[in-house]
């Protein structure tokens, strides 16, 4: 159980880095709410599509 999270919590690292650093980015080029857009899109929509992915899986949904 403890190397499953620690797998996990290097794979969300790797994610969210890349992520964030493009959110600023494209902020700074537009406005704070574009970014936050974009932010909201890329980070919480793959999460979204997992959690349901794992749901439908085991028969929760």
């Amino acid at each position: 159980m403890g190397a499953g999270f620690l797998i996990v919590f290097v794979l969300l690292f790797l994610y969210l880095t890349p992520m964030t650093v493009l959110c600023v980015k494209i902020a700074d080029r537009n406005s704070w709410k574009m970014g936050l857009v974009f932010a909201s899109a890329l980070i919480f929509l793959p999460a979204a599509l997992i959690a349901g992915w794992i749901l439908v899986g085991t028969g929760v949904l």
